[in-house]
């Protein structure tokens, strides 16, 4: 499993565009989402 930092590291190697920076947050947001409704 990536971590954050890992993630942000791969988006700035491959130029760190707007939208694909958008789409790592989206991700890790989706993630945090998601494990609080499965804690609660």
């Amino acid at each position: 499993m990536l971590t954050r930092d890992d993630l942000i590291r791969e988006t700035r190697a491959r130029g760190g565009n707007l939208p694909a920076l958008l789409l790592v947050y989206l991700v890790l947001l989706g993630a945090m989402a998601g494990s609080a409704l499965a804690i609660i």
